[in-house]
């Protein structure tokens, strides 16, 4: 039977913190195991120091990390990799397969005089450590044994398969998962934050955006992008009136004219489809040669118009057909795609498709579009779809990078 324990205390990050007494056990400690469900480069600075001090003296760790909900930053177990170089350390973490969710949070420290423990809710984070309202408890132990009964449970973690030890390989692959959760989640705080100062969106979320936009400096601000797309629209405009005339052209030439073309449009992923449009160059030719010859400038006229003459057409959707009226008029034609769909949203307009086709969008549907757009236009004070669609852009692309 373990002798009983002695000397337990609450601990909490007031004096000392979490931080302080880890420090201050690790300097007697022959052996130290650390089990948290998230850890991050700001809680393990805090000892790192002293920890690797410790290690170059002798210590062995183990370290078992958590990757549930990728809390845990990639970087705190790369770092923990590269300690193995200098001495006993094993490093161990959750496994991608895992049935259960990984929730401990445990220092362990064994000397010679026993051993000494941290249990509560204390992550390997800054907040964990020092800044949050934590509490834990701090107790001795007169032998071992605690120590054999945590190394014996991480063997059977271990042979469980809810975790798995560290590799080079499989932190790569963590943190490439780690990444793209990371940027979800940046999008959906954003439109959780849009969404609570405006639960049904409305012109003050795209209104914010704006002026965020104006008063941005870089070549994705808003008088930036204005210039820049009033020079992409005169050159786009007379690349398809030459696409438009009746002279020859190979497919090559048609295809560096196309691609020419597309440079000057704002939708994203038109290269994709280029080679496809490209093979299609008589239908699409004729179908811009007889837009350019209609007199009627209604929207929903010239909308059918592209989309009848573009049937044939693969990839040249929506946002082609929308963008090629968009040059030739950017106060009466907006541009309609997943950006600018989205954009419509912030303005809580959700009566259109997400991803518009030619299959759900007809020229009714799109003369309304540009009427919906119109008002959010004018109200925002803005002269033209171009530079709404350069608002909805910034919105768009700026949460897919946050």
């Amino acid at each position: 039977m373990s002798n009983p324990v002695t000397h337990p205390a609450f601990l909490w990050n007031e004096t000392p913190d979490h931080g302080s007494d880890i420090k201050a056990r690790l300097k007697e400690a022959k052996r130290f195991t650390c089990m948290v469900a998230f850890a991050k480069q700001s809680g393990f600075s805090i000892f790192e120091a002293a920890l690797r001090n410790r290690i170059d003296k002798g210590m062995s760790a183990t370290f078992v990390i958590g990757i549930d909900f990728y809390q845990t930053e990639p970087t705190v177990i790369e770092k923990l990799l590269k300690l193995k170089a200098y001495g006993d350390v094993e490093v161990y973490m959750g496994d991608f397969e895992r049935q259960f969710t990984f929730h401990p949070k445990l220092y362990l420290f064994e000397g010679t005089n026993g051993t000494s423990a941290i249990v509560g809710s204390a992550n390997m984070t800054s907040g964990g450590l020092a800044a949050n309202h934590e509490l834990s408890i701090a107790f001795e132990n007169g032998t071992n044994d605690l120590g054999r009964q945590i190394a014996g449970w991480i063997n059977e973690l271990v042979e469980d398969g809810e975790i798995v030890e560290a590799t080079d390989e499989i932190v790569e692959e963590y943190a490439r998962r780690y990444a793209i959760y990371s940027r979800h989640m940046a999008m959906a705080r954003r439109r959780a934050e849009r969404a609570a100062v405006s639960p049904h969106g409305g012109l003050e979320t795209l209104a914010k955006i704006l002026l965020e936009m104006k008063a941005d400096a870089s070549e994705e601000g808003f008088e930036s992008s204005i210039n820049r797309r009033a020079t992409d629209r005169i050159k786009g405009f007379e690349i398809l009136k030459g696409l438009a005339s009746e002279r020859r052209m190979s497919s090559q030439a048609f295809l560096d004219e196309y691609e020419r073309l597309i440079t000057t449009m704002h939708s994203g992923g038109l290269h994709r489809g280029k080679t496809t449009v490209a093979r299609a160059q008589k239908q699409f030719r004729e179908g811009i040669r007889s837009l350019l010859k209609l007199k009627d400038r209604d929207p929903a006229v010239l909308f059918d118009h592209l989309r009848v003459n573009f049937e044939e057409v693969d990839r040249a959707g929506t946002n082609v057909i929308t963008e090629i009226l968009h040059l030739l008029d950017e106060k009466r034609y907006a541009v309609m795609n997943r950006n600018s769909v989205s954009g419509m949203g912030l303005a809580g307009i959700s009566t259109f498709p997400e991803l518009p086709t030619k299959r759900n969008v007809d020229g009714e549907t799109y003369a309304l579009f540009c009427a919906e757009a119109y008002k959010v236009r004018n109200d925002l004070g803005l002269g033209s779809f171009s530079e709404l669609d350069a608002v909805f852009n910034y919105a768009y692309w700026r949460d897919l990078e946050e």
